[in-house]
């Protein structure tokens, strides 16, 4: 007889419990908050590859929450405390940050560590989210963030925000980057110029110590993890408040399943409508389609 795993359907949230030593699933439909899966420390960051295994940055490591098997396995050991994790199309890579050695980890699939990257003027990198092969990352310590369009190569600086208090950073499909103010309880915009020059204005403010959790969605929301309410809150592209759920344990880095980030040449990714896991190890894709994203 078959044992049902878990169910993930497009739109739900998981988020790190930074108090605890499980990932939480959110169900925006209906405001329910579960636990997906316990892990064996405090999970901080979270990615999906586009065959929506997920990913859980624990202690010093990165561990695999397999979707076929339901099994939690450790993919790779690293240095230093572990934070922020993206998942990038263009190499299928992980990036891991180590937030005890201020460095980046790229790990790629089987576990092994790609290459180890650092970014000169950095004190406590922390937040990090990839596009495409574009990376934007974020020093905690120094309150700066900063810009990879060649997949971690290079680094140019954006802009600067709270020192001691700089969070999740995202980007979106027209490239404008927005990051966390923990202190400031805001989520600032950075515009392009052009030049390597940025604006900077206050996107979304009157957040309660918004943490390493940001996503933005296909649909141009904002996906936003406070800390200091217990919530997680969901925001328009017009900075509106949609909805903010509470209930939800020590917010701190999410993940939106499953959005579709891909750009260029190619089929792009399957956006699911569900993803059905079974704990004997088999997997069924109800009303699943293919799309081309628009996003870059």
């Amino acid at each position: 007889m078959l044992s049902w795993g878990f169910v993930l359907t497009s739109g739900e949230i998981l988020i790190s419990n930074h108090g605890g030593s499980n990932v939480q699933l959110l169900d925006p439909t209906t405001g329910i908050v579960s636990s997906l899966v316990n892990v064996p420390g405090t999970p901080i960051g979270l990615a999906f590859d586009t065959s929506f295994n997920l990913y859980i940055n624990v202690n010093n490591g990165i561990m695999k929450y397999d979707k076929n098997t339901n099994a939690l396995t450790t993919l790779f050991t690293g240095v230093g405390q572990r934070e922020g994790l993206a998942f990038d199309t263009k190499s299928a890579h992980l990036f891991s940050v180590s937030f005890g050695a201020n460095r980046i980890e790229e790990v790629d699939l089987a576990g092994n560590l790609v290459r180890t990257i650092t970014i000169p003027g950095s004190s406590q990198l922390l937040g990090i989210s990839a596009r495409n092969g574009t990376l934007v990352v974020t020093d905690f310590g120094a309150g700066k963030t900063y810009l990879s369009t060649d997949g971690g190569n290079t680094f140019g600086l954006v802009g600067s925000t709270s020192p001691g208090n700089t969070y999740a950073p995202d980007i979106d499909s027209s490239g404008d980057i927005f990051v966390n103010d923990f202190a400031q309880g805001k989520t600032v915009e950075f515009v392009p110029l052009g030049g390597g020059l940025y604006s900077k204005l206050d996107f979304i403010t009157g957040l309660s110590a918004p943490a390493n959790g940001l996503s933005i969605g296909d649909d141009g929301s904002f996906t936003i993890s406070e800390f200091g309410a217990n919530a997680i809150s969901i925001w328009n592209s017009d900075a509106t408040l949609r909805h903010r759920f509470s209930g939800v344990q020590f917010p701190d880095e999410l993940v939106v399943f499953a959005p579709v980030r891909q750009g260029g040449g190619g089929g792009g990714i399957p956006e699911p409508a569900t993803l059905v896991l079974f704990g004997a190890g088999f997997v069924a894709l109800v009303g699943f389609r293919w799309l081309k994203s628009q996003h870059a």
